[in-house]
């Protein structure tokens, strides 16, 4: 069992870095693939924007050089309830086999008189769920300097995974918002021994709480998980293409889970904390 043991800890995927989604904003044209709404004023998203960005200074004002997207509260106006949304592309982040995965984006953000706030919302497969909520102007002594972030978004995870950007001027005049660039990247698992034709992947990835889920493009015929000295502590037959295991009542320490896809088997290691 031993020998066996050290074979299959052998047979671990290496991870490396991967740009999924980019949007530089460039074009005066909205992306492939993204979609925007309209506000109550019927005013939308204004891309491929290259001027100063209005209220981000006098001296110094904020620009998109090379281009970006930007909603103007002040040519709307009419003090109506100015909130439009922008939405990427769905994307299949299990498929991409992401075991990692954050968001960058540069924005800047131009409130008056504490009024406009800008979200940022991530989809986890059933729900919209907020990374980030900005209030405030992107610098407080008016400089003119547009805000980078980065955001962790590893735990949602999933095959039809987006990114909404969204503006709400509170029902105020005040001045906007504009969006330079955004990235998604990750970690990616390069693929387990055995399965690469598989897409094959697994996540939470290699740490994981109480649940473990597994993906592949052919039915999962048989999991078996065994424990640091061998001895196989979990045998499952999903016959499914995504499985869900439930591990809560294993204890914190490293296992090996061994997967046989059709006649194709391979094996990884996780670490339960």
């Amino acid at each position: 069992m031993m020998k066996k043991l050290c074979f299959i800890l052998i047979c671990v995927g290496f991870i490396s870095n991967a740009q999924v989604q980019h949007e530089d904003f460039n074009s005066k044209n909205i992306p492939d693939g993204w979609s925007a709404t309209k506000s109550e004023s019927g005013c939308t998203w204004e891309f491929g924007y290259t001027g100063a960005l209005i209220g981000s200074g006098i001296q110094n004002p904020a620009s998109f050089q090379s281009g970006g997207v930007i909603f103007s509260d002040t040519k709307c106006g009419d003090f109506k309830n100015n909130y439009l949304e922008l939405i990427s592309p769905t994307i299949n982040l299990i498929e991409k086999r992401l075991v990692t995965a954050k968001i960058e984006i540069t924005y800047n953000l131009q409130t008056f008189s504490g009024d406009g706030i800008f979200k940022v919302h991530v989809w986890d497969g059933k729900i919209w769920q907020s990374i980030l909520t900005v209030s405030e102007d992107t610098n407080e002594n008016n400089s003119g300097e547009n805000q980078t972030r980065s955001l962790d978004v590893s735990q949602f995870i999933n095959s039809n995974f987006k990114v909404r950007f969204s503006y709400d001027d509170q029902n105020s005049l005040t001045w906007g918002v504009g969006i330079d660039d955004y990235k998604l990247t990750g970690e990616k698992d390069s693929g387990i021994p055995g399965l690469e034709n598989l897409a094959f992947s697994y996540y939470p990835n290699p740490i994981f709480n109480d649940k473990l889920t597994l993906h592949s493009n052919k039915n999962i015929s048989v999991v078996n998980i065994y424990n640091a000295i061998g001895q196989r502590v979990v045998f499952e037959k999903p016959v499914s293409l995504d499985y869900k295991l439930d591990l809560q009542h294993l204890s914190s320490g490293t296992y090996v889970v061994q997967i046989l896809i059709a006649d194709q088997k391979g094996s990884f290691k996780i670490i339960k904390q």
